[in-house]
């Protein structure tokens, strides 16, 4: 509320979330994750008619698999328990994904960029995939 409380009296602002694409297709294994994920773009696109007057835009970029080292942890620990190469679970990974790999973090922050840009001030109450193409829900 305070960030938003500036916001206001400046007439201007952005919200945006780090959301997941489990948003649009809940991953079987993360169900409070899921649940507490939708919530907040939920809240978000209330939020968005709420504050849209005052020229704030609140938007939701829903991840996917991205270069990090939270990726690398997770592959790491599921070719040990399948007793499996790391590069092979990241091969399986990337393989779902349309465009054939993992998204580096520049990209997404290019994504970011431009949402708390002015150019981008029409944009609000949006879920913005970035993802190479592995939803495969519209």
């Amino acid at each position: 509320e305070l960030a938003l409380k500036s916001m206001r009296s400046n007439n201007w602002g952005r919200v945006i979330n780090v959301a997941s694409v489990s948003v649009k297709e809940p991953l079987a294994y993360l169900a409070l994750s899921n649940s507490i994920r939708a919530a907040v773009v939920t809240w978000a696109k209330t939020l968005a008619t709420d504050v849209g007057k005052h020229h704030i835009t609140v938007n939701s970029v829903l991840t996917g698999y991205f270069n990090t080292n939270r990726i690398a942890q997770l592959n790491a620990k599921k070719a040990e328990q399948l007793g499996i190469d790391q590069s092979e679970v990241l091969k399986e990974m990337e393989s779902r994904v349309a465009v054939k790999r993992i998204g580096e973090p520049e990209e997404y922050g290019y994504l970011v960029a431009f949402l708390a840009s002015n150019e981008a001030a029409y944009i609000t109450g949006t879920n913005i995939p970035i993802d190479g193409g592995l939803l495969k829900s519209l």
